[in-house]
């Protein structure tokens, strides 16, 4: 990728930090990847249960407590809603 941070601005390398930092906390046993905007946007990562609790208090290292946010994917696929 190349526009997860400004040119102008390459102080602010959050999103690409936080990949550096998740892909070596997955060491290859999940994906990570930006999600959103990439100058302000968030990643997304897919992480193995046997490995989750690592992977939070490595990104919790670097970006500070509650940075991590863990969402559950449910057991059914997509269902169509009629209204």
């Amino acid at each position: 990728l190349q526009n997860i941070f400004a040119v102008s601005d390459y102080t602010h390398q959050a999103v690409g930090i936080a990949l550096n930092v998740a892909e070596h906390a997955l060491a290859r046993k999940g994906a990570c990847r930006v999600h959103g905007g990439g100058f302000a946007g968030t990643i997304q990562a897919f992480v193995p249960q046997d490995i989750l609790k690592s992977f939070i208090v490595d990104i919790e290292k670097v970006f500070g407590a509650g940075s991590c946010h863990v969402l559950s994917i449910r057991p059914v696929g997509g269902t169509e809603v009629q209204l």
